[in-house]
């Protein structure tokens, strides 16, 4: 039970980091600066990020990696764009890739994330949302 409520309170803290950090659009390389984002150099930009992420945020990559997404091998740029291009918070039309069938059937009017769990793609429970 401790687990599962620290795992709903770290969520919750991503989310608000996330809407903090994003409006929905491409980070810009300030934008990048500010939201902690080391300068990596070409090299490093062509390592996995997951790679970086196991050490750095290990509770997210673990997340990630124990999901559907993460069993399928869907990287992160798949949903996050590259370094270049990079979104904190990915938008329904990157979602709606994969997914276009799924976003028919959801509100309009809502990102995904406000229905699932970002990186576990779990569906929220009522008292979550």
């Amino acid at each position: 039970m401790a687990i599962k409520r620290r795992n709903v309170i770290l969520a919750g803290l991503v989310l608000v980091l996330l809407g903090l950090m994003v409006s929905g659009t491409t980070a810009t390389a300030a934008e990048k600066e500010k939201a902690g984002h080391p300068q990596l150099s070409q090299q490093e930009m062509l390592i996995d990020c997951a790679d970086c992420h196991r050490e750095a945020t290990p509770e997210i990559e673990k997340e990630w990696f124990g999901s559907v997404h993460g069993i399928a091998m869907v990287k992160c740029y798949q949903c996050h764009g590259t370094f270049e291009e990079f979104a904190v918070t990915p938008t329904r039309a990157t979602c709606g890739t994969c997914h276009a069938d799924m976003l028919q059937k959801c509100p309009q009017d809502r990102p995904c994330w406000e229905c699932h769990v970002p990186h576990a793609f779990k569906e929220k429970k009522s008292d979550e949302k």
